[in-house]
């Protein structure tokens, strides 16, 4: 089986490798396909943006033909980080905080900025994914959920994973989330815990 992954985000895209490693065969990213633009992400909630996400790419792919498409699945993504200090911000917008100019280090520094005079009691923040998938023979769509709940630290801490891994520490650990191993992190991530409510509940 092949996994279309409805993402330029290289990190995403390592992560999901990893993840469903012994369940596809091969993995491609809409950029292995040559699709490079993105669709505007205006949807009211992750689940909306997956969804605009995944309709988007489905008709980029209709006009490549190819041996990809074949017992093949397209799956679509959308993630953020919710912090209770920040009234829920960034959100769904957390891939865009700030605005264009900044890189994820950017972003995590206004959070850290916005949350100085916060103390570490009160910046509990969750880490939530939404994922839609589509078995491109039959139709069938299905859509799964996952959440990691945790603090926004007071510095950032670690070079692993990405995003804002660095500021949050999940619940039950004494590190961030960009110090924990790969193995650890799919475990208890927001993405891990999608992604292995969709594999339990598909393969």
């Amino acid at each position: 089986m092949n996994l279309i992954l409805a993402t330029h985000n290289r990190g995403k895209v390592i992560e999901f490798k990893r993840i469903f490693e012994g369940i596809f065969d091969n993995f491609y990213s809409v950029l292995d396909l040559g699709i490079l633009a993105e669709p505007e992400e205006n949807g009211s909630s992750f689940s909306a943006n997956s969804k605009i996400k995944l309709d988007y790419y489905l008709n980029e792919l209709k006009n490549i033909n190819g041996q990809h498409k074949k017992e093949s699945y397209v799956m679509a993504e959308d993630s953020g980080i919710e912090i209770d200090a920040l009234d829920g911000a960034p959100g769904i917008k957390s891939a865009r905080f700030g605005g264009p100019k900044l890189n994820s280090k950017g972003r995590n520094d206004l959070v850290l900025s916005k949350l100085k005079d916060v103390p570490l009691e009160e910046r509990s923040a969750r880490f939530v994914c939404n994922i839609r998938i589509l078995n491109i023979e039959n139709n069938n769509q299905r859509e799964f959920v996952g959440k990691c709940e945790g603090i926004i630290l007071e510095d950032s801490s670690g070079i692993n994973g990405f995003g804002y891994d660095p500021i949050f520490k999940p619940l039950g650990y004494n590190t961030s989330m960009a110090n924990l191993p790969d193995q650890k992190k799919d475990e208890i991530s927001h993405r891990g815990i999608a992604c292995n409510k969709l594999k339990e509940g598909m393969f």
